[in-house]
């Protein structure tokens, strides 16, 4: 019999043996269905096997040169946020460019679902896999550097000195893009909201932001929201910015939604867009397109990057990938938030 200690742990092919009175190899043979063992025996294993909660480790499978043919894409975001964050337009765009590659090269491509993590991964089959915004000390990377899975991360890696492949969009060139261009509308107290601090592309555009303002001597109006990004949390911190004795006449955010949130507290406070207020968003999506005035957004191309970490993955999977990381390119889609009229 199994102890108790082992029934609450993780049971294994030595502990099947045992339990079947048979060698660990007739007990591997029997789970592959392979070798020469009758059915009688075969199937009396795989009753125990299933009787005790076997389950196959996918990485010592791997350990043995079996590939499975099967990339993972992964997204740091809280669990309390993964149906919302799924749905996103780049997030769905993201995908899409990813899967496609993916197919093409051969490959099946599982989406894990936003904020697995770590206990869940021991069970997943799967040759490499790919992060979305990782955090710094990022659970899931963890995971899979310390298996030995190849990752490729779309966004920079936060932890010091990691060597992890990237791929990027250029965050801070891009935003400081749409500060020129309000500065060139006329700006002159330039506000931005940002999503958290703990993703890349939110230092990366902070410290855009902060260089920007200083050189031209302007007191940084910044509010970086830490709790769930939404178009509401957008409208409170656009509110309070607009109540201040010297509002801004150019708001910056970092993702739609958040943008769209700021539209809807200018028609709140009966600011005029784009004539007393400009809005513009570090991201395009259906918030930003079919705002009640479409806003001026950044194009991230996510398609290109979901392509892009794939076949990095897989060239490393392929031992032909050097290690660093690729930056892509991205464009400023003009809309009416940012269209003033000459005077």
């Amino acid at each position: 019999m199994i102890d108790e200690k082992k029934k609450r742990s993780r049971i294994g092919i030595k502990d099947i043996a045992e339990l079947a009175n048979l060698s660990k190899t007739a007990v591997s043979y029997a789970l592959n269905g392979t070798g020469r063992l009758d059915e009688e025996t075969r199937a009396r294993v795989i009753a125990i096997a299933e009787q005790h909660g076997y389950r196959a480790n996918p990485f010592a499978r791997k350990l043995r040169g079996k590939n499975f043919g099967v990339l993972a894409v992964f997204a740091s975001v809280p669990s309390s946020m993964s149906e919302v964050v799924a749905n996103t337009d780049y997030f769905v765009r993201l995908w899409q460019g990813a899967v496609t590659c993916a197919l093409g090269r051969g490959y099946m491509l599982l989406l894990a679902p936003f904020g697995t993590g770590p206990d869940m991964l021991s069970n997943m089959p799967i040759d490499g896999g790919i992060v979305i915004d990782p955090v710094q000390n990022d659970p899931t990377l963890t995971h899979l550097n310390r298996n030995g899975l190849a990752a490729v991360t779309i966004g920079r890696d936060l932890e010091a000195g990691s060597d992890t492949l990237w791929i990027d969009s250029p965050h801070g060139e891009l935003a400081t893009r749409l500060f020129d261009l309000f500065e060139a509308q006329g700006a002159r107290r330039v506000g931005a909201i940002l999503s958290s601090p703990a993703y890349g592309y939110t230092l990366a555009v902070r410290d855009a932001y902060l260089q920007w303002t200083r050189a031209r001597k302007q007191t940084p109006m910044l509010v970086e929201i830490e709790s769930h990004p939404s178009e509401s949390a957008g409208c409170d911190a656009a509110m309070k910015m607009l109540a201040g004795k010297s509002p801004p006449d150019a708001i910056f955010a970092s993702l739609d939604r958040l943008a769209a949130g700021v539209f809807l507290a200018a028609q709140r406070r009966g600011i005029v867009v784009p004539d007393a207020l400009m809005i513009a968003a570090g991201t395009d999506g259906a918030e930003s397109r079919s705002a009640a005035m479409p806003i001026t957004a950044l194009d991230l191309r996510p398609e290109a990057l979901g392509s892009a970490a794939v076949s990095k993955l897989i060239a490393k999977l392929e031992g032909s990938e050097d290690a660093g990381g690729e930056m892509l390119s991205g464009d400023v889609l003009l809309r009416a938030t940012t269209a003033r009229h000459p005077t």
